[in-house]
């Protein structure tokens, strides 16, 4: 049979419990064993616990179950979903009333859905590389932009030294990419392209109608296999080799894995 208690003791070296079943002032039960599937974590005093009582026999007994009651011996968190190392799980309200939903996976929070509907997806690849100095740019000659530095970089996929994004999980990836000629003539045009595995996946185009510095953006949502690698390039007509600018803000590829 199965009862409803209250968790009055709790032992993590043993994994035992003391629990007095709900409505019965004089019944408790000691040292009775707790469910393995349920984390140290969740076992907080003042919790309800549901106990599996076989046979009626009270030295048979075995909590399954544990979840706040609101009791003011009560503080902690809700339930769990785990694996059985108890490394990765689902943790339903970490604290109490917390109404979030957190995601663990080798002990590191990869998922938090909070109370608003916002879901964070903390490990997602997610890269901005960048040129920190100046690159020169032949004219009429489409040129790699040589992306040696990061903003940030979730999973290590920016590879800084062939100046590409490798992907590592097959998914929909954002892929953005901007490039400024600095000191372009009156009337010329810049090209920014993003390809894949050396075809064009996406480009932008800037004509520029008075001599000033010139930017151009290329934006495009794609379907990525393991294996394949990004990279930008550009292209300008302003007659001579220009130089891109050599910024974070001005000459960067950015890849985000969408799903």
């Amino acid at each position: 049979m199965l009862q409803l208690g209250i968790l009055k003791t709790w032992n993590s070296t043993t994994h035992k419990a003391g629990v007095q079943l709900v409505g019965s002032l004089t019944t408790y039960l000691d040292d009775i064993a707790v469910a393995t599937n349920i984390a140290a974590e969740a076992m907080i005093i003042g919790n309800y616990v549901l106990v599996a009582i076989p046979g009626g026999n009270p030295r048979d007994a075995c909590i399954v179950a544990s979840w706040p009651a609101g009791s003011s011996g009560g503080g902690g968190g809700g339930s769990k979903i785990q694996d059985a190392d108890g490394d990765t799980y689902l943790w339903v309200e970490k604290t109490a009333d917390e109404d979030k939903i957190h995601g663990v996976v080798k002990g590191v929070e990869a998922l938090l859905l909070d109370d608003a509907g916002v879901l964070t997806l903390a490990k997602q690849s997610s890269a901005k590389g960048y040129r920190n100095r100046g690159q020169s740019i032949p004219n009429a000659t489409w040129t790699t932009v040589q992306h040696n530095a990061e903003d940030y970089d979730i999973q290590n996929n920016f590879n800084l030294t062939n100046h590409r994004f490798e992907v590592t999980v097959s998914g929909v990836y954002l892929l953005i990419s901007a490039n400024t000629i600095i000191g372009m003539p009156a009337d010329s045009i810049l090209i920014t392209r993003i390809r894949v595995n050396g075809n064009d996946a996406g480009s932008g185009r800037f004509a520029l109608p008075i001599a000033d510095n010139g930017m151009a953006n290329a934006l495009t949502v794609k379907y990525l296999s393991a294996g394949q690698y990004i990279e930008s390039q550009i292209w300008h007509n302003c007659g001579t080799t220009k130089n891109i600018e050599g910024t974070s803000r001005g000459d960067y590829l950015i890849v985000h894995k969408l799903a």
